[in-house]
């Protein structure tokens, strides 16, 4: 073996020392290189489909998984989420399919600008279409397909959805074909599945059957709301309880205002309370309670 005096084993293992520090440098920056030039911001997230909470990837933080509805609700221009919602959809997704045919159903169609300052509505009510007009406009920015496609995807999405096995799907499609002729068997059976589920988007549907669908039931349905105007926002409260989005920039309130004229207050709870008596106010927040408390009840014992 060959044996280095001591100077030069010195140096020798100075250079060793030098050169292992090199390398950890070069590995730091290395690693460094590897990440987004620049990170991305809530706002640029958004403008590609992406919620502002996906920012959280730029700054170290763990990206939410989100589902395609949080998905839908959450983007700023609704066409940059289409091509990955129809691949999912493809694969068997009925999230993905209810996202699909609400995007469809949102961009269907707008007002002319003009024509809305034609209407004759009270001027808080003309406020609110036009800035729903605009929230919407900007939502469906870069979206081409026409009316009669876009209405023809809406229920292709919904019927496949439903099939798939969307519970808010199958009952909006039971809206659609058999809402004056809905058996009291198939009512109870909407109603049990949507209490055994924490799904805010499946209470908001039942809504529309809670009304008057539902009047003369009242007994048969076992005291769950039903029947009135009060039931309706009941169910539709217990939705933006359970987490909807129900407030100013929510997909829910400028739909309602856009395609159903349900215009002027600034969040759903207001919107189908506000024209009700105090005491029908107060009905509706306390129907929203029975409703939870029924629900709680059947996790132990099934069955209206």
């Amino acid at each position: 073996m060959v044996k280095f005096p001591f100077r030069m084993a010195a140096c020798v293992a100075a250079l060793l020392v030098l050169l292992a520090m090199t390398l950890v440098v070069a590995s730091r920056r290395s690693a460094d290189t590897t990440q987004s030039p620049t990170a991305t911001t809530g706002a640029e997230a958004a403008l590609h489909g992406a919620p502002a909470s996906a920012a959280a990837a730029g700054t170290g933080q763990a990206k939410p998984v989100l589902s395609p509805m949080a998905r839908y609700r959450e983007a700023a221009r609704l066409d940059l989420l289409i091509a990955d919602l129809e691949q999912r959809s493809r694969s068997g997704d009925a999230d993905a399919s209810l996202a699909l045919s609400r995007i469809y159903d949102e961009c269907v169609m707008f007002l002319d600008p003009a024509a809305i300052a034609t209407i004759d509505i009270p001027p808080e009510r003309r406020a609110a279409l036009i800035r729903s007009h605009a929230w919407l406009q900007r939502r469906c920015a870069g979206f081409s397909p026409g009316t009669v496609e876009s209405i023809r995807n809406v229920r292709h999405y919904r019927s496949l959805a439903a099939r798939q096995g969307s519970l808010v799907a199958q009952i909006e499609e039971q809206i659609r074909h058999a809402r004056s002729d809905l058996s009291l068997a198939d009512h109870r059976t909407l109603i049990e599945a949507v209490l055994l589920q924490e799904d805010g988007e499946a209470y908001v549907a039942l809504s529309n059957l809670m009304g008057s669908t539902a009047a003369g039931r009242r007994e048969q349905l076992q005291g769950v709301p039903a029947g009135s105007e009060v039931a309706t926002a009941a169910w539709m409260l217990a939705g933006c309880r359970l987490g909807v989005p129900c407030g100013i920039d929510s997909p829910l309130l400028n739909r309602l205002c856009s395609q159903a004229g349900m215009c002027g207050p600034e969040s759903v709870e207001d919107l189908f309370t506000s024209d009700l008596q105090p005491e029908d106010r107060d009905a509706a927040q306390a129907g929203a309670d029975a409703i939870f408390a029924l629900a709680h009840r059947m996790g132990r014992e099934p069955g209206l």
